[in-house]
């Protein structure tokens, strides 16, 4: 026969653990299939349609009165509250018992030395015995028997456990029995418990009427509390309604939108194939009225009579002038095109629709401090909290992006140099092919152009007057648009590259590199000047940019820094670290480029930099979320699109929006 502890635990297992968070039912809710589930797990459940499906019996139920309003399964309720009576019994503190107390019920049992507590033993064994890992009895609600149970203990004399008080110690303001009182207190002042009682009555009674406040105060908090949870439970459904039925409206007028558009090309087609089929029934009656004139000359000249021959000849002259074929639509100028609005479809790709944002306080802050608590600083804020962001204004969009990688390509393409030229075209460079591609802003092959010598491979280009300047080891190329070579140079150094950047139609300058110097050339491949920047030592200098007030702006790979000089070498400013955030990042420039404004755009491994016109940094314009991979070189055309070359061999050009 089982023992009455396992059926217990069986009930307890079976019967009154919640199926969904397996623990002590909690308001057992019963769905119209007589499943019991806690009233908060199946709120967690209800769907936004306000459905339900049982987890057992995978029946569906509409709560549109909600989970409150489900049947209470009272006789779980019964079954909790004679368990709950059973494991209340005898349970009595056993620190209390041992000192021959009378029984105090316990709250709280040691699950290492296995002694059930009382209140003020459980916080007395807990902080004598940190190691010891307390639990709470089942069933224990703190309350009024945590004051009874204290005063229960302090009626006893604490050097004689057992013995009844008597007297109150004015001296140690501590209760003490007869025995006390004749030896350990005997030069004390004393009172009896009678005149101790008469004189404390009255302020019992105080701190009542106080304890009676203190409570309506906590009532009304919780009252508060409650209203205010019921309140953020109310927005909470108000805001999610208000974002379903946004998005309901965009997508429907997004879907309309399309729809009228496909409406519009499918009736245009049926147009053009109306007149595409009477062209097609014309020229096929005219195939079939040759066919019948040819077989009937043919019948003609085989019976050779002359007369008949004789009027044959204006008769098909006749037939051949009306066989000219019908005029058919121009197939190019009447099949129809679509244009993708790139700049909404990239801002409803990278802009947020919704813009959340939460009161000042958090709940946490609103609940009062304990009374008589020391002064404390404010809390920071919790980083589980959510800050939102402030939403920034978009200043970049993808237009379109193209392969530079050719047919006859033999190495993946690797694109160290790029400018555009007034035109529009785009010629980058090629290293590992030893070629200069040529592409219009869409990405059209117009040209090749090889270097004249075989060997020789392109590292940086710039174009300036209708020239291409390309340097190629430590030579300088002048070529025409068309890979016509007009002058050929030797640069100074040893450098194994020298980036080039031109500066309007005057001239280009060339980066050296560990020199930290710039030769300025023109058209005629003759040097006009040599900048050094005042008293700047010890780096290296890379990737070049002349603004339109004739600034250089240096990027310098040895000390991980941006350099602006003028002319005259004057340094303007120096940056080698950016703030975003509040935190401050070291940098590592590598191309750079200005835009008409005098705007700086600076490439690192993984995103563009946006600085000022003077250096100051500005914001993070690209990132690999806006489809970068690994930028190299950039540049900007006329238009003010940046053009950036990438990693992976492709060209992307973004429009700017930098006012």
């Amino acid at each position: 026969m089982a023992k009455s502890e396992d059926i217990t635990d069986q009930i307890q297992n079976d019967l009154l653990n919640c199926k969904i968070c397996l623990s002590r039912f909690i308001q057992p809710k019963m769905l119209p299939c007589a499943h019991t589930y806690c009233q908060g797990c199946l709120e967690k459940m209800v769907r936004s349609d306000r459905k339900v499906q049982c987890p057992e019996c995978r029946e569906e139920f509409n709560l549109r009165g909600g989970v409150s309003k489900l049947k209470t399964n009272f006789h779980i309720n019964s079954l909790m509250d004679i368990i709950k009576s059973k494991e209340n019994e005898k349970m009595v503190c056993s620190w209390c018992a041992t000192a021959g107390l009378s029984e105090i019920s316990a709250v709280a049992r040691c699950k290492t030395c296995l002694k059930c507590l009382c209140p003020p033993c459980k916080l007395t064994h807990g902080t004598a015995n940190p190691r010891h890992v307390l639990e709470d009895l089942p069933g224990y609600i703190a309350g009024p028997c945590e004051a009874e149970t204290k005063m229960q203990k302090m009626i006893y004399c604490q050097g004689h456990p057992g013995t009844l008080v008597d007297y109150l110690c004015n001296t140690c303001n501590s209760v003490i029995c007869s025995s006390c009182s004749s030896h350990a207190h005997a030069r004390h002042s004393k009172v009896s418990l009678a005149n101790a009682g008469a004189t404390a009555r009255p302020t019992v009674m105080n701190l009542m009427e106080r304890l009676k406040t203190d409570t309506q105060s906590l009532v009304q908090q919780e009252d508060d509390i409650v209203q205010a949870m019921e309140g953020m439970k109310a927005t909470e459904r108000s805001l999610m309604s208000m974002i379903e039925s946004t998005l309901a409206e965009v997508i429907n007028n997004l879907i309309k939108q399309g729809d009228t558009i496909k409406d519009t090309l499918s009736s245009y087609v049926r147009e053009q194939e109306e007149l595409y089929k009477v062209a097609r029934d014309d020229i096929q009656l005219k195939i079939k009225k040759a066919k019948d004139t040819r077989e009937f000359s043919q019948g003609v000249l085989g019976s050779s009579k002359m007369r008949e021959i004789v009027c044959l000849r204006s008769v098909m002259e006749e037939q051949i002038d009306g066989l000219q074929a019908p005029r058919v639509p121009d197939d190019k100028k009447t099949r129809p095109s679509l244009t993708v609005n790139e700049s909404l479809k990239s801002m409803l790709s990278h802009s947020n629709l919704f813009s959340l944002t939460f009161g000042e306080e958090s709940a946490a802050k609103a609940l009062a401090a304990p009374a008589k608590s020391k002064p404390r600083k404010s809390p920071e804020k919790s980083p589980l909290a959510y800050t939102p962001l402030p939403q920034p204004r978009q200043t970049a969009w993808n237009l379109h992006c193209f392969d530079t990688e050719l047919d006859g390509d033999e190495y993946d393409p690797k694109l160290t140099g790029v400018s555009v030229s007034d035109d529009g075209i785009i010629v980058v460079a090629d290293e590992d092919n030893s070629l200069l591609k040529c592409f219009t802003n869409y990405g059209h092959l117009t040209a090749t152009i090889s270097l004249p010598d075989d060997d020789d491979k392109p590292c940086s280009v710039a174009i300036f007057d209708d020239t291409i300047a390309c340097s190629s080891g430590n030579q300088l190329y002048m070529l025409d648009m068309d890979g016509t070579m007009q002058k050929k140079l030797f640069l100074r150094g040893s450098e194994s590259v020298y980036p080039l950047a031109a500066y309007q139609d005057e001239y280009v300058a060339v980066s050296e590199g560990s020199m930290c110097s710039l030769s300025l050339y023109n058209i005629n491949g003759q040097v006009v000047d040599r900048v050094k920047p005042c008293g700047y030592e010890g780096g290296r200098f890379l990737f070049l940019a002349v603004n339109s007030d004739e600034r250089f702006i240096v990027t310098d790979c040895g000390k991980k820094c941006i350099l602006i000089f003028d002319r005259d070498g004057y340094v303007l400013t120096t940056c080698d670290q950016v703030s975003m955030n509040r935190v401050v990042q070291a940098i590592n420039p590598y191309s750079i480029c200005t835009d008409k404004d005098d705007n700086i755009m600076v490439t690192e491994w993984n995103r563009i930099l946006l600085f000022w016109p003077s250096g100051d940094f500005r914001e993070e314009l690209l990132t690999v979320a806006n489809g970068l991979h690994k930028p190299r070189v950039i540049t900007v055309d006329n238009c003010n699109n940046l053009v950036v070359t990438q990693g992976n061999g492709c060209i992307t050009v973004y429009q700017l929006d930098l006012s």
